[in-house]
């Protein structure tokens, strides 16, 4: 596996971050929410050097995603069960299964239903990708505005060949 020139953030930056979702504005506060003693961070920061483990697990226990804390602004790419890694380390994508595929429909056609957008193949198809794309109940701004963008040229493409 390539190594990654991407930094950690320091203990200052990571401190900085969790007061933010932690809604604590001490460190050992911070260091309570995470589960750790609340000395942990005088130890950290008189070692210069921060336990990432610890953090992680603090976070995971919170149930807190760790992307905006270690890459932030990043656009990440995140997996889904569609993916099978082979015994020759190469990742292949399958289809949604159709009982994914429904529940997407389910989601997706009263909104399209809400905004008259015709119940066309190609409408379900641009929808659904939409719908695989969220992480948990979000999207990215970037993954929204590619969508939208799409969504726009598609609806050019069809005035113009009216």
């Amino acid at each position: 596996m390539a190594k990654s020139n991407m930094e950690l953030p320091d203990l200052d930056t990571c401190m900085e971050r969790l007061k933010l979702v932690s809604k604590q504005t001490t460190a050992s506060a911070v260091m309570r929410w995470l589960g750790l003693p609340a000395s942990t961070y005088s130890n950290w920061k008189r070692r210069k050097s921060l336990n990432y483990d610890r953090v992680i697990e603090g976070m995971l226990r919170q149930g807190v995603s760790l992307d905006w804390l270690f890459a932030p602004n990043v656009d990440l790419f995140y997996p889904n069960v569609s993916l099978v890694v082979t015994e020759q380390d190469e990742v292949q994508y399958s289809a949604p299964s159709v009982a994914d595929t429904m529940k997407a429909l389910q989601y997706v056609e009263p909104i399209m239903k809400k905004h008259n957008v015709p119940m066309t193949e190609a409408n379900h198809q641009f929808m659904t990708e939409a719908y695989f794309k969220r992480r948990g109940d979000a999207m990215l701004l970037d993954t929204a505005l590619q969508q939208v963008a799409l969504a726009l040229a598609t609806a050019q493409k069809a005035t113009d060949n009216k």
